[in-house]
């Protein structure tokens, strides 16, 4: 009997260095990769502040994989984790995912806050993409998101996005094909900003009016 427990005591004491040196080890990859998902999230965070139009998710993903190479669905677990601490925290701007896009936002509430600076989406001056596809809507919609990129020739998600805001384009249903894209057609505030008194007017007018 003693030798059987002096054997087993001496494997416990030459296998209890290892074990003590697999749970460090494993408790230093586990600091290594919350610091590593911090450090992506804060890069996820600085990409965002800086742009002003929705940034598509592929791109967000080959900015961060040139220094962290991530999955796809970890980076998106990550995105959302931003939009969770932004609420939790209360703070006054929040993460919304916009067609294919990502985009930081002021929330609603403090838009009165903000015009007090002289700054408002509906008084700027409506750019060269955004009158184009203002133009196309008008005069082609109810129109899907697709129908006017294939016109444009180019990708229209944050001009669109920009409208919508603006409140000179709206949704108004979806069309009944496979997918059913959303269909768009132009508002009275389009009307306002045009000085048009009814649609029924925008056939005195035609599209070069606008642009």
């Amino acid at each position: 009997m003693a030798k059987e427990f002096n054997a087993f005591d001496e494997t416990r004491q030459m296998t209890l260095p290892g074990v003590i040196e697999s749970v460090q080890e494993q408790d230093e990859k586990r600091t290594l990769e919350r610091q590593m998902r911090q450090q992506i999230k804060r890069i996820v965070e600085a990409l965002l502040f800086a742009s002003s139009q929705p940034l598509p998710f592929n791109r967000i993903k080959e900015i961060v994989d040139e220094v962290f190479p991530t999955k796809p669905k970890q980076l998106k677990d990550l995105i959302e984790d931003l939009k969770e601490e932004y609420i939790s925290q209360g703070r006054a701007f929040r993460l919304d995912e916009i067609a294919d896009g990502y985009l930081l936002r002021s929330c609603e509430e403090y838009s009165r806050f903000i015009e007090k600076l002289g700054y408002s989406k509906r008084q700027e001056k409506l750019s060269q993409p955004s009158l184009e596809v203002l133009a196309i809507v008008a005069f082609k919609g109810p129109i899907t998101k697709p129908e006017i990129e294939k016109i444009r020739g180019v990708d229209s998600t944050g001009t669109m996005q920009n409208l919508l805001e603006r409140e000179l384009i709206e949704p108004t249903g979806k069309l009944e094909v496979p997918g059913r894209p959303v269909l768009y057609k132009i508002t009275s505030q389009f009307l306002n900003h045009f000085g048009l008194k009814d649609i029924k007017d925008l056939s005195n007018l035609s599209p070069s009016t606008l642009l």
